[in-house]
């Protein structure tokens, strides 16, 4: 068996994917190949002045992509290697990149392939050191690897953050004493299949969709810039293993309903929570109202720890609190 641990940037943030880099490793975990794709995104580079969203620096000027051949020049070599039989197939927060890929294949009119993926993100708080709850590739790489196996690496260069999800991943195995196996089956949720996984988050848009009549596009965007100025705020408290703040994260529908979300962030800051910007790992969901709690509960792919409530049961909660 080989371990592939792979990572992909892309151009738009969406579908226009300019570099997939990988590592492929033995049973043993060491490295038989490190290997970066440069590709051509044939559109222009949207990663700055998002709203909502952080900047993001990519680790070649952008003139180089351009030099490279598209997608489907690269399409049958990732193909290829992320289908044989003797593959195990990782990456951090990967969701996203399945759904990188899937689009890119639809973007070239290309054949959509299936694999199962492990998520290292979510085998996480299996590992849990010095109470810490993880969610960033970065800090988990800093706190877990020891300094002497760390080296110089890029922040979004693929290979290099394909590395450090490696490196995460070797030493959790090595410090909690499991075999890859034993770690698989402690984490049970990080398996994803990349088809199934697409059909759910079609169904998701599909009803996402069904409700535009009822969503205030501008509205959202401008409850995400107030949501996201409170969670960045608070990224410190993520990693800080003296935070006690409980985690919580809102609905697109509560983001649309400004003055219910004004209220929200006046009650997690009046009770010393801690904004999230993720599903996974939070331990409130907010809904704007039981029907986007119903949709909620019913659209998540995996079991979810925490709790979904709606606005109305936050509020009670706090004022329980008191």
């Amino acid at each position: 068996m080989r371990y592939l641990f792979f990572d992909i940037e892309c151009a738009d943030g969406s579908r226009a994917i300019c570099e997939f880099g990988y590592v492929l490793c033995d049973e043993s975990l060491n490295i038989i190949r490190k290997k970066n794709i440069l590709i051509n995104p044939k559109c222009k580079f949207n990663l700055t002045g998002r709203k909502g969203q952080s900047d993001l620096k990519l680790s070649y000027p952008e003139e180089e992509y351009y030099k490279h051949k598209p997608f489907d020049d690269a399409y049958d070599n990732i193909k290829f290697l992320m289908t044989q039989k003797d593959i195990l197939i990782f990456g951090h927060s990967v969701d996203n990149d399945i759904r990188y890929l899937i689009k890119a294949c639809n973007r070239y009119k290309l054949d959509k392939f299936d694999y199962v993926a492990y998520d290292v993100q979510k085998m996480l708080p299996v590992f849990d050191k010095q109470n810490k709850r993880y969610t960033s590739l970065d800090n988990a790489f800093i706190d877990i690897v020891p300094e002497n196996e760390r080296s110089s690496l890029i922040d979004h260069k693929a290979d290099d953050d394909a590395y450090k999800t490696m490196l995460v991943f070797k030493s959790m195995v090595v410090d909690l004493e499991f075999s890859v196996q034993d770690l698989l089956d402690s984490c049970q949720d990080s398996k994803i299949s990349a088809f199934e996984y697409w059909k759910k988050y079609k169904e998701n848009k599909n009803e996402r969709y069904k409700r535009k009549s009822h969503v205030n596009k501008k509205k959202r965007d401008e409850g995400q810039v107030m949501w996201g100025e409170l969670y960045r705020k608070h990224l410190p408290l993520l990693e800080d293993p003296n935070s006690i703040g409980k985690f919580v994260t809102v609905s697109g529908e509560m983001k649309e309903h400004h003055k219910e979300l004004t209220n929200l962030i006046k009650l997690i800051k009046e009770n010393n929570f801690v904004a999230y910007d993720r599903t996974n790992g939070s331990d409130f969901f907010v809904t704007i109202d039981k029907k986007n709690k119903e949709e909620i509960s019913s659209g998540l792919k995996y079991p979810y720890g925490g709790r979904i409530i709606t606005y109305q049961e936050f509020v009670e909660l706090c004022n329980t609190n008191k």
